[in-house]
């Protein structure tokens, strides 16, 4: 059998032997091998019971472990997952079998509104968690430092890779970075001419990419909200910016029919990419970032 597959109760079912009722002393690693605790339970023994007995002992040490707040404890034994219903015994652990613990957070979507808004919900119950911004509904197009601003409607967001905070893109011009715990705004990004269309997270959050209708592109430090490098060179309007999965390179996209490939330490273009007959609509890298691929008006791809 597969061992990166879960172990259900039926898998075990015609090989589980006798349960006892003496005692296993188990210890609970983190993935890097730290033990968290050893926790005493019988054979017999089912995932809930442990996994209840394990957020007695360490509940308070969760948010260290992971960093987040919305935890839900995993528990895996010899590479397969273990599932609700199945005794401890039966999934084959035995006295001091070390069982790896992982964490995931809460399920959660994310959504932008043209009432200037972003919201955070619980895909399994459809409820709101979190509202981020306030409503600020304005059609009617004006100069503000610089920056012609039509409306206040949020473009995109996007969660951080460890889901702590938030990216937005507006058509004020600006991007916003915001707590999910709180809700509390924590950098504005100012700088582009035009609306925005995206805006989106480098795979370590460290950094944030945003593409305007301004030609530009804009790389930012997230913890600082310094603008790093200003990406030049499109025609007309961007469409899309996107990191490649190393976090090394950006690929643009743009309604002059091209898509551009930029270095992210230096800032400058590294390639062209050119062949479509009309606007590129969006590009993306594969995911060993070897290739880049485009898709444009003019119905090719």
């Amino acid at each position: 059998t597969n061992s990166s597959l879960p172990l259900s109760p039926a898998h075990f079912a015609r090989k589980a032997p006798l349960l006892c009722c003496l005692t296993m002393h188990l210890p609970v690693l983190t993935l890097g091998g730290a033990v968290l605790t050893t926790l005493d339970v019988t054979p017999s023994s089912k995932l809930e019971d442990f996994r209840q007995q394990l957020c007695e002992a360490i509940g308070s040490r969760l948010g260290d472990v992971t960093g987040s707040p919305d935890l839900r404890p995993r528990l895996f034994h010899s590479g397969g997952e273990l599932l609700p219903g199945l005794p401890l015994m039966a999934a084959g652990i035995k006295e001091s079998s070390p069982l790896t613990m992982l964490v995931s957070a809460e399920s959660r979507v994310i959504s932008a509104s043209g009432d200037g808004t972003a919201k955070i919900w619980n895909p399994e119950t459809g409820h709101c968690l979190q509202t981020l911004g306030s409503v600020g509904w304005e059609r009617r197009a004006k100069f503000e430092d610089g920056a012609l601003q039509i409306g206040r409607e949020m473009i995109s967001a996007a969660f951080s890779p460890d889901g702590n905070l938030v990216l937005s893109a507006s058509a004020d011009c600006t991007a916003k970075i915001w707590s999910v715990q709180s809700g509390d705004l924590v950098h504005t990004f100012r700088g582009h001419r035009r609306r925005l269309c995206s805006a989106v997270f480098s795979p370590d959050g460290a950094l944030a990419l945003t593409a305007s209708n301004d030609c530009t592109a804009k790389i930012w430090d997230v913890e600082s909200g310094e603008c790093l490098h200003t990406l030049k060179g499109h025609s007309l309007e961007m469409i899309s910016a996107v990191f490649s999965p190393d976090g090394g390179k950006v690929l643009t996209a743009s309604a002059d029919k091209t898509a551009r490939i930029f270095c992210v330490r230096s800032g400058k273009c590294l390639q062209i990419l050119k062949g479509h007959r009309w606007d590129v609509l969006s590009a993306i890298f594969s995911p060993d970032g070897a290739l880049a691929l485009t898709t444009s008006e003019d119905r090719t791809a």
